[in-house]
């Protein structure tokens, strides 16, 4: 059931009477709003006096009425809803409020923005032939009846598999194919009517382009892995899958990696010693270039614009989860470990001299608590301030998705403020628990939405 971490610690708070600088709002206000999966979906769950649920933006726009017993956060920006306790009463909905699926599921495994795996349970008190835990009823465990699975796009069912014919999945990256291991690790390929695809694929972690050559005689050629089809007559080197369809590859002659996409097209030529398999931001990929003594050096390259945004001058690119490295169009970067910041045109604008072992990354800032106890914010474009009461930034409350412009601070009563990557109050040692705050700087307060000024 959806935790409500927020509603049991936040009192009321009355923001006019203890902002020091313009704060707008409240934009919403109910009788809690939870920030679980905020980050991912960009809306917040909110609980009125009838204890119905909704879905409310950051602007405080309602975007589904409070119309659902639960929401729970599932994954890709969609939440599992119930309106009855007991087995198979949930329903996947969007943002909107909007059911995907019939209220006929006990769980929900989201694979992608477009793909999504209705679990239908029956309890049962046979602990070796169980799948869940449950924590309600006459059963202890539940074992799965089946595994509907929708093609969320067409809002349909795409078929059923069976108990043991579903353990994990992904979409493949071209979109449009299911990958599916089953619970003996067996590779499958289903397209949107769950029809079986033949397929290259021998694991979950096989890169989705793969060389071969119908004998020894004939000449390599690149062939999508996930459908079999041929590509083109082409050789590429260690294949390796990054995220959204995206593979890099070495290049032989010139002994560098480049990156293709899903269709076997180049969208980097090989020009890096060596590229990250993380994606960032959906778009973003660290890259290494070596230097003559052979020490890499880290860039980062928009797969979106073809380019090289950040050029590889420092020895590490700093990153912030899964979230872009770039923050209030700042990155952070790393030499002779030291910290410090660039802009997007590599330009230092906070000198790199900041032992990382003494601070904490934040985004856009950097943070650091002295011996006295006393707290310091380094921001990104090199201004420094001394934050004055702070003993401790709240890092697990203030910096869910934010980019680390704003931060939640502590004093030595234990009472709360936020103050900006300049260290100015913007709310003042009056509040008794953190706040949380979210991408477009929305302020939750566990009761109240407020926009900060930027």
């Amino acid at each position: 059931m959806t935790k409500r971490i927020l509603a049991l610690v936040l009192a009321a708070l009355m923001i006019g009477a203890m902002a020091l600088a313009e704060i707008t709002g409240p934009l919403f206000e109910a009788d809690d709003i939870s920030d679980s999966g905020t980050e991912k979906s960009g809306a917040f769950v909110y609980r009125n006096s009838d204890w119905k649920e909704g879905l409310v933006d950051f602007e405080g726009n309602v975007l589904a009425e409070a119309q659902f017993g639960d929401l729970a956060y599932a994954d890709f920006g969609y939440y599992t809803a119930t309106n009855e306790s007991g087995f198979n009463h949930s329903a996947l909905v969007n943002t909107a409020g909007e059911a995907l699926t019939p209220y006929e599921y006990s769980d929900f495994k989201v694979v992608s923005p477009n793909w999504a795996v209705g679990v239908v349970l029956e309890g049962t008190n046979d602990k070796d032939n169980s799948d869940y835990n449950v924590i309600f009823g006459e059963f202890d465990y539940a074992t799965i009846v089946r595994n509907d699975v929708f093609y969320l796009p067409e809002k349909k069912l795409a078929g059923t598999l069976e108990r043991k014919q579903f353990s994990r999945g992904r979409e493949a990256g071209m979109g449009g194919y299911l990958i599916v291991e089953d619970y003996d690790g067996n590779i499958a390929v289903y397209d949107t009517a769950l029809a079986p695809v033949d397929t290259l694929l021998t694991s979950m972690y096989d890169a989705e382009l793969v060389v071969n050559a119908e004998n020894e005689l004939s000449p390599k050629a690149l062939y999508n892995a996930v459908t079999g089809e041929k590509l083109a007559d082409a050789d590429y080197g260690s294949l390796s899958n990054i995220a959204n369809g995206y593979i890099s590859f070495y290049d032989s002659d010139t002994r560098l990696y480049g990156i293709l996409n899903a269709a076997g097209e180049e969208v980097c030529p090989p020009s890096f010693n060596m590229i990250s398999s993380n994606l960032f931001d959906g778009r973003y990929v660290k890259v290494t270039v070596n230097k003559e003594d052979g020490t890499g050096c880290e860039g980062l390259y928009d797969l979106e614009e073809k380019a090289l945004v950040v050029p590889a001058e420092h020895e590490h690119i700093y990153t912030w989860g899964d979230k872009s490295p770039i923050n209030n169009g700042y990155v952070c970067v790393e030499d002779g470990g030291k910290l410090g910041f660039i802009d997007l045109q590599g330009n230092v604008t906070c000198p790199i001299q900041y032992a990382k072992d003494g601070v904490e990354y934040y985004g856009c800032t950097l943070g650091a608590v002295d011996m006295t106890g006393a707290v310091t914010i380094v921001a990104a474009d090199g201004t420094v301030t001394p934050v004055e009461g702070a003993t401790k930034i709240d890092t697990k409350n203030s910096l869910t998705d934010s980019d680390g412009f704003y931060l939640s601070v502590e004093n030595a009563d234990g009472k709360h403020a936020v103050v900006d990557w300049h260290g100015e109050k913007i709310v003042d040692y009056t509040l008794d628990y953190g706040v949380s705050i979210h991408g477009a700087d929305c302020l939750c307060t566990g009761k109240s939405l407020y926009k900060l000024p930027r």
